[in-house]
């Protein structure tokens, strides 16, 4: 038996085949979600990082502060992302320059926007293994970097495997983070945030607090730095305490109460001071002092990775271990470390199905905007296949209708031609020698088909011939020399009113020609061999040049302006309906437009508009 195998459907490329946009729209797009979006919001974000990662105001302490001291993986992993965040300024600097500057070719824009994108997942997994890895709330950045890679690269691959790498950067992170041991979040908060700081609540034992410092041990180093640098009127104030003075009677100082109050915010004031102004740690300091197991984790770190403030209140804490409060749990979790409460120094890892479920939400992520943006093409490329298909509809029928026209217009001359020669053979027959009216007549109807047959080569010709820049003028005095030529007698007298400073325009000097003769024929025939006809020429502004035709003649019915320009209409005994429809033709080939402006029996305007500098359509 022969083994079952496995075939690829045949059908899936095609299913997730995506359309190659042209390099030049494609670039032009991307240019303008980086410029108009994505710039400016990497800009701000950038801001925050840097300020987070480089906070400003704040003295730096690092390992090399103690001697004895090796940095910690979580520190070195701190100063490996500063160093990282450096180039990746640098890197987007260059980056931004090149797609505002647009100093490179087309194609290469979408490979340098999938570089800049895989430097930002780069720099977002590092964020994130330092903000809590699995758990970090950075996790919802990487959906929007989806979704951007998704609008900026359409095509399938670069496209899936700059997303996947972004869920990779995510797993890595996660990774990097629990190898690291700690799931806090390291980076340094804004210096004006000293929640830190010793209200005059958290000395709970004034008196054992102040004889420590008013009358401290010859091993109390830490007692014996804290006294030289506290204020005057603290020491009056923790004196005054211990001694049971009463301040009442004597020089009309407060009471104890109120000594006691004033003492604990006195003191609290100065240790805040002391605490700001300086690292407390010295080793001989703090020889005799039990450092608690937290509290060395923070100076294993070293002042760099860690807040000031945070660090000499631990070392307080542990020092005068019965005077000072601990730090509160909600002052903790602000600071981002729950690790000096010791009954919560054990922080729960974020779960596994957590872990899975956003990672699936990112593959998901990926295949969604792929598939949203397939769809979107496919819809498209449906809406313009039936668009093109409804315009070869319309061709077809256009055609029907031609020839059906032309087999009608060539039908009746053909058919008078038929009966001439008829009448014409009959009469050679029964020996008759005057025969000129019935090839008159021949000679008359084959006139009229060859101006039939004329006019319709001259309604199918597109775009055959060659593009000039046509002086307007010029063209206008040639096609009224044609219409009325010299020695003609037509009581028409013809009005110029051109402008000064037209523009030149673009297009094929027979299409311009053709229009300006058949609106001037309509006029003159409309005029019966006698009235005034008025030729404007003008520009409205820099981009339109302006053609007006004008007669004093019957004019036209309302009822009839809208179809003067459809093929085979026409209100003339001898016409072919097609004069005015070339000229549309022609007008519209070139972008331009054309209408008439009447009333009956006050003449007929008719106004073409063009586009200054026109280049003529081929689709």
């Amino acid at each position: 038996m022969n083994p079952i195998r496995w075939h690829k459907p045949k059908w899936l490329p095609k299913v997730l085949a995506m359309p190659v946009p042209d390099p030049s729209q494609h670039a032009t797009r991307i240019l303008a979600i980086q410029r108009n979006i994505v710039l400016p919001v990497k800009l701000l974000l950038m801001a925050v990082v840097f300020y987070y990662l480089f906070p400003l105001g704040r003295l730096e302490f690092t390992s090399a502060s103690f001697p004895d001291s090796v940095p910690s993986p979580r520190e070195a992993a701190l100063e490996s992302l500063q160093s990282f965040f450096i180039f990746y300024i640098i890197f987007n600097a260059l980056a931004a320059t090149l797609l505002v500057l647009r100093r490179f070719p087309h194609r290469l824009v979408p490979w340098v926007v999938f570089t800049v994108g895989l430097v930002d997942g780069l720099l977002l997994a590092g964020l994130t293994a330092e903000t809590g890895g699995f758990g970090s709330n950075l996790f919802w950045v990487f959906p929007g970097l989806i979704v951007i890679n998704a609008l900026s690269i359409p095509l399938a691959t670069p496209q899936i495997v700059l997303n996947l790498s972004l869920c990779a950067c995510y797993l890595a992170a996660g990774i990097i983070n629990i190898s690291l041991g700690e799931t806090d979040l390291v980076l340094p908060p804004p210096p004006q945030r000293t929640p830190s700081k010793l209200a005059k609540n958290d000395i709970i034992n004034v008196r054992s607090f102040a004889a420590r410092l008013e009358h401290p041990s010859n091993d109390d180093e830490v007692s014996r730095y804290l006294a030289a640098r506290l204020s005057p009127i603290t020491h009056y104030l923790l004196s005054s305490y211990l001694t049971n003075r009463d301040l009442g009677t004597n020089n009309g100082a407060p009471p104890p109460e109120v000594s006691v109050e004033l003492g604990q915010q006195a003191l609290a004031a100065d240790l805040n001071q002391i605490m700001t102004n300086g690292p407390l740690y010295d080793p001989r300091r703090f020889a005799g002092v039990t450092i608690s197991k937290p509290t060395a984790t923070l100076l294993a770190h070293g002042y760099s990775a860690t807040n000031m403030m945070r660090l000499n209140r631990a070392l307080l804490y542990d020092a005068y271990p019965n005077d000072i409060a601990k730090l509160r749990p909600r002052e903790q979790e602000f600071m981002g470390d729950t690790s000096l409460d010791q009954t919560q120094n054990v922080v729960a890892e974020p779960g596994t199905e957590s872990f899975i479920l956003r990672l699936i939400i990112l593959v998901l992520m990926t295949a969604s905007c792929y598939g949203v943006q397939l769809l979107s093409f496919r819809q498209r490329m449906s809406e313009e296949e039936a668009r093109k298909s409804s315009a070869r509809n319309d061709e077809l029928r256009a055609a029907g209708r031609l020839a059906a026209e032309i087999a009608h217009q060539l039908k009746n001359p053909l058919g008078i031609i038929n009966n001439a020669a008829f009448s014409l053979h009959r009469g050679l027959k029964e020996g008759r020698n005057d025969v000129s009216q019935q090839i008159g007549i021949i000679r008359e109807e084959i006139e009229r088909s060859d101006r039939i047959i004329t006019q319709l080569m001259g309604y199918a010709q597109l775009s055959e011939g060659r593009v000039e820049k046509l002086d307007l003028c010029e063209d206008l005095d040639r096609a009224i020399a044609e219409v009325f030529p010299p020695g003609t007698t037509y009581e028409i007298q013809i009005h110029r009113h051109y402008g000064a400073n037209l523009p030149a325009l673009l297009m094929q000097r027979n299409h311009f020609s053709v229009v300006l003769v058949n609106v001037l024929q309509n006029a003159r025939e409309a005029l019966k061999g006698q009235g005034n006809i008025h030729v404007h020429a003008r520009s409205p502004d820099d981009g339109l040049v302006e053609v007006v035709i004008e007669d004093d003649g019957p004019g036209i019915s309302a009822d009839k302006q809208d179809k003067v320009f459809e093929a085979y209409f026409t209100t003339k005994e001898k016409g072919t309906g097609l004069g005015l429809a070339i000229v549309k033709h022609n007008v519209e080939l070139y972008g331009g437009d054309v209408w008439v402006e009447s009333e009956l029996g006050k003449g007929a305007r008719f106004v073409i508009a063009f586009p200054a500098k026109t280049l003529i359509k081929t689709a």
